[in-house]
């Protein structure tokens, strides 16, 4: 029996590329060594209209945010634009809502600040981009210089190239270890310090 698991990706204007397309990228690659049970992304937004991205990449939503807790993985991506994104209700409310169902409820970079408004970190390790990592202590979280925190259902990741590393952490909590492997190796990617 196939088990697919639902994956809404949220995107909005001013969200970093990399961010989200990164845990793209590692999630679909299931479909190529998990037949039985494999990641399917969509991207989810608040509006169907083109998103333009950060660096000028733009994306139309497949979705609404109307149903995230529907999804049985949320990621969160960061980016300039998450400056407007912390004052969307709605999405705040389905992203808490999400959590509150036990889905897996992930950030990228400084996409922990739109999880962080949702009131979900309050008394979690988190993590986000280097320079603003501390800033989640205003919301209760603890921040860790680290590249991917796990804390329950809620997992973060660092700045931007962390993207692929979250990924891989998705995989590996719902497909377990060899399978995050898997999928390192199918995308080719060895993290190396520089």
């Amino acid at each position: 029996m196939v088990h697919v698991l639902n994956t809404g990706v949220v995107v909005f204007p001013g969200v970093e590329e990399l961010d989200f397309v990164g845990v793209w990228e590692v999630l679909a690659s299931t479909q190529h060594f998990s037949p039985q049970k494999f990641f399917q992304c969509k991207t989810v937004s608040w509006t169907l209209d083109p998103v333009k991205c950060a660096h000028g990449l733009t994306v139309k939503a497949d979705e609404l945010t109307e149903n995230l807790s529907q999804c049985d993985v949320v990621v969160v991506p960061g980016g300039p634009g998450i400056k407007e994104a912390v004052k969307n209700q709605q999405l705040l409310k389905e992203i808490k809502e999400a959590y509150e169902s036990g889905k897996l409820v992930c950030s990228v970079c400084t996409g922990a600040f739109i999880l962080a408004e949702a009131g979900i970190l309050r008394g979690k390790r988190a993590t986000s981009y280097h320079t603003e990592v501390e800033k989640l202590s205003k919301y209760g979280a603890i921040p860790i210089k680290e590249r991917v925190v796990v804390e329950g259902n809620v997992i973060t990741g660092a700045g931007v190239a962390a993207s692929l590393d979250v990924g891989l952490r998705i995989v590996e909590t719902i497909l377990g270890k060899e399978s995050a492997h898997e999928a390192a190796e199918q995308i080719e990617y060895h993290a190396e310090k520089i």
